[in-house]
């Protein structure tokens, strides 16, 4: 039997300190190896066996290859990991992203490939429905092959506590605020969040803000067009401090880390908690058995957004454009994509956005509820993270944190984090 997690994975750690014990070129170690290096953010241990197997088949279409892995905690990823990475003397060769302004930075810094035309050489558009590269496309040209498109923010609730407390999902945010009233009284707090990595909360929030502020003068905030600390952000942050000031919140919001909430959310500890479509795999294996259903956001009276809007990003994987070994990565691209693989994906409770193997019949009630949701031509809007630049992200992000812990009301808190965009 192979060798398989143990080998081939580079640990973080190890991954990282080829940034100081190398000098960084960007691109693969050797014009002559047969290494082709793969980077992402852990996907647990189900997707590390499905990419362990299409390594796996790929060696052996491929004999004298051999593919490594550099796998990191998402947060590590998401923020200084990738960057190390690609700027190390071994960097990847196939790396995961968002779509958004990390793609366009990526494309801009001369990290992403082109793949019009090994798309065509290789005949990977068939595996993907029409309109699938439409948000990884800059200019005319593909510069990400799309993975999956998740739902990143909508209110998972324990339909027991529900049923008992005999509540039902809220359509407006005053019917939202009735019910976390009543869930309070009688003794259970009605949202847990994890938001440690501030991530969570960022997004959760974020949503709010977008669906007082509207989504134009969110994106301008965001874009750094308009200042955080504008009127329409603040208005947006006060519906935060809402829910915060009525202590609709876990009291260890900030301390929390987001699968620390889902263990809580699981086991009782809160009746709702807001995160992204991933949740229905996690759920799968860490609670099978638990009841839950979700809602999304609800409408804001007089909130200048849309109403229905949806928070959700695109992710997928790029090809470096320094790597010398691109029709390699194509080829191994391909297998990933394969109806076998993309069966795995399914199973392990991932939505991908290929079309092949993925038929409605394959994934769960919940799961498929999710592609409904993205696919109803509701207006999506970005979350901080993946959608804008990172230091704008994360002074929201802070604000945001601030506001959920009561340090500072909204004004104090986006002025703050305005002043320190303009200190950068």
């Amino acid at each position: 039997m192979r060798m398989a997690r143990t080998s081939r994975l580079l640990a973080a750690a190890a991954a990282l300190a080829l940034v100081g014990g190398l000098a960084a070129c960007g691109g693969s170690s050797s014009a002559d190896d047969k290494v082709l290096r793969v980077a992402f953010g852990s996907n647990g241990t189900d997707g590390q066996a499905i990419w362990d197997e299409t390594a796996k088949q790929f060696e052996a279409a491929n004999p004298g290859w051999d593919v490594q892995f550099a796998v990191q905690t998402d947060d590590l990823y998401e923020t200084v990991g990738l960057t190390n990475l690609l700027t190390s003397s071994e960097a990847p060769d196939v790396y995961f992203e968002w779509a958004g302004a990390r793609l366009a930075n990526k494309v801009a810094d001369g990290y992403a490939a082109p793949l019009n035309a090994l798309i065509e050489k290789y005949g990977v558009a068939d595996e993907f429905p029409e309109g699938a590269f439409a948000t990884t496309t800059i200019d005319g040209e593909v510069y990400m092959l799309p993975f999956t498109s998740d739902v990143t923010n909508v209110i998972w609730y324990n339909k027991d506590i529900f049923a008992k407390a005999g509540l039902t999902p809220p359509k407006t945010w005053a019917e939202m605020v009735t019910a976390s009233k009543a869930l309070l009284d009688q003794g259970i707090t009605p949202f847990a969040i994890g938001n440690k990595d501030l991530w969570v909360g960022g997004n959760w929030m974020a949503h709010v803000i977008s669906r007082v502020a509207g989504e134009p003068a969110y994106d301008d905030a965001m874009s750094q067009r308009a200042p955080l600390n504008s009127p329409e952000m603040v208005k947006g942050m006060e519906a935060v401090a809402e829910l915060a000031n009525a202590g609709f919140i876990n009291d260890s919001a900030n301390t929390l880390a987001d699968n620390e909430a889902y263990s809580l959310f699981f086991q009782g500890g809160s009746a709702m908690l807001p995160i992204g479509s991933w949740l229905v795999g996690i759920q799968a294996d860490e609670a099978p058995d638990f009841q839950m259903d979700w809602f999304n956001l609800p409408a804001i009276d007089g909130g200048a957004g849309q109403q229905d809007s949806i928070m959700g990003v695109t992710t997928g994987y790029i090809i470096n454009a320094k790597s010398n070994k691109q029709d390699m990565a194509m080829q191994f691209l391909q297998m990933f994509y394969s109806p076998q693989m993309v069966q795995q994906w399914i199973d392990a409770g991932f939505t991908p956005v290929a079309k092949s193997g993925a038929s409605a019949a394959a994934l769960t009630p919940l799961a498929q509820s999710m592609v409904d949701l993205l696919n109803s031509g509701a207006t999506v809007v970005a979350p901080p993270d993946t959608g804008y630049d990172l230091k704008v992200a994360d002074a929201l992000n802070n604000a945001i944190a601030q506001v959920i812990d009561g340090a500072a009301k909204p004004q104090e808190a986006l002025d703050q984090a305005q002043a320190k965009l303009e200190a950068q």
